[in-house]
């Protein structure tokens, strides 16, 4: 923040202080050094006093410095907005731009780039978007829709989405565009389970109402950042989480794009699409109720 005229002007008497070479000029018929401020300056000259020329000049001064100082703080709060108002076009922000299309609105210019001339909550239609770099290009992978029921953009999304970026990008970076439906997970595990707890439908005994393992998958699923990767350990942790359940045993885990068929995930996998869908119908859960080793002392 700019300091007033008179905090300068008091600074640049205290300044004046300390340079001795100065003091022979400025002493008033004495060897003491008078301490002068803003305040006196201006009871002198109201009262017709003599003034001397080096107080007037340290008053310019001060007004001086307070004018460059000014200038230079206007300046510090435009740079301060151009910049605010400016954000480099990182990855996140393409990811975040993204979900600013409004299906069925047109882009136009603003003076110095391509916008819309009013937000329209209900038209933007993408809910997840993610931004990557390969092969020296974007990739730009979204989806609409709610977890767990996320979808695709229908073809004419797509081509209006496709035409906001042409227009929204930075000139000469190669975007390339994917929505697709969820990739699908598909695991054959052992899942032991407490027989106190659940049912022969593993559900539980005091609410059948309730699939605590089929629950805990389906969070898991909600819970996977959108083209964020499945890892193994994190699965069975979540299973093992799920009430009744005791212990779990992975004998093997499969992936499946769009573009590729089943293949074995080893330890984790990122989705083609962006998201994933557990396959109930390809996965086999089996289970086993194991009982505790009772000891009886007499």
């Amino acid at each position: 923040m700019a300091r007033s005229i008179a905090e300068i002007y008091n600074e640049l008497n205290r300044v004046k202080e300390n340079m001795q070479e100065l003091h022979m000029y400025v002493c008033e018929g004495t060897q003491t050094l008078r301490r002068d401020t803003a305040e006196n300056l201006r009871a002198d000259l109201q009262n017709g006093s003599k003034v001397a020329i080096w107080r007037l000049w340290l008053w310019i001064m001060a007004v001086a410095s307070w004018m460059v100082e000014n200038l230079f703080e206007n300046h510090k709060k435009e740079i301060q907005k151009i910049i605010s108002n400016t954000r480099p076009h990182t990855l996140q922000w393409y990811a975040e731009e993204s979900k600013k299309f409004q299906y069925g609105y047109a882009l136009t210019w603003l003076g110095d780039r391509f916008g819309y001339s009013s937000e329209r909550p209900e038209s933007q239609i993408i809910s997840y978007s993610s931004a990557s770099e390969e092969a020296g290009k974007i990739l730009l992978k979204v989806a609409k829709g709610n977890k767990p029921n996320l979808q695709p953009l229908s073809p004419t999304e797509l081509v209006a989405f496709t035409e906001y970026w042409q227009k929204w990008k930075d000139a000469g970076v190669q975007l390339e565009i994917r929505s697709l439906p969820a990739d699908q997970i598909s695991i054959h595990a052992i899942i032991e389970v407490d027989r106190m707890v659940l049912d022969s439908n593993n559900k539980l005994l005091r609410d059948p109402q309730i699939d605590p393992i089929r629950q805990k998958i389906d969070e898991f699923g909600a819970s996977l950042e959108f083209d964020g990767i499945f890892r193994l350990s994190d699965f069975v942790e979540a299973l093992k989480s799920a009430e009744g359940v005791r212990d779990v045993r992975i004998l093997s885990a499969k992936h499946k794009s769009h573009i590729s068929g089943w293949q074995p995930i080893l330890m984790s996998v990122k989705p083609y699409s962006g998201y994933f869908i557990f396959d109930y119908n390809d996965s086999l859960l089996e289970y086993t109720a194991v009982e505790d080793n009772l000891f009886t002392s007499i």
